[in-house]
């Protein structure tokens, strides 16, 4: 059985910034395992998850859930980009452009998830598909994470569709 993915503190970092946090909140995050006073390093995916829906219900709702976890996931890039590691990765993103970008994709979210695979394929000039196996979170969040990478790449309108998506994990495809 493969080991439970492990999110990067960074990560977590993005998602508390990306939100109002008031005391209720706090304490909801804080139940579900992530101490906002007292980051650990690193925290099991479980953890995100139940930090992501915490999230989720008190910035997101009213909204369909699949809206809700494609805008939640723009959001914490944004956010990412904020942190000391994200300034770092965003200027690169900048440098690098969107087809660089795209080639190192898998590399990128390696960097707050391991283990996880992830395999980006050319399918023609501005047009990609990315294959997410084993992934734990959901494919809405990937895709606006995505869309949101690659604004800040340089991609003037990023279009990410779930192409599939089964137990095994999801494709997106993803054009500008």
């Amino acid at each position: 059985m493969p080991s439970e993915v492990i999110v990067q503190s960074t990560l977590f970092e993005a998602l508390v910034r990306s939100t109002r946090v008031d005391a209720l909140m706090k304490s909801r995050l804080n139940e579900a395992g992530y101490d906002v006073d007292r980051p650990r390093a690193s925290y099991p995916a479980s953890v995100f998850l139940a930090c992501q829906e915490v999230v989720l219900n008190a910035a997101y709702s009213g909204r369909p859930r699949g809206e809700a976890y494609r805008q939640m996931g723009r959001d914490i890039v944004r956010s990412y980009f904020d942190t000391l590691v994200g300034k770092v990765v965003g200027v690169a993103l900048s440098v690098a452009g969107p087809e660089r970008a795209m080639r190192r994709v898998a590399l990128s979210f390696r960097s707050v998830f391991e283990p996880i695979n992830i395999r980006s394929e050319p399918l023609g000039p501005q047009d990609w598909r990315v294959e997410f196996r084993s992934y734990p979170f959901p494919a809405e969040s990937a895709a606006g994470t995505c869309e949101e990478a690659l604004r800040k790449a340089g991609a003037a309108q990023p279009r990410v569709t779930l192409e599939r998506e089964d137990s095994a994990g999801f494709d997106l495809r993803i054009r500008w």
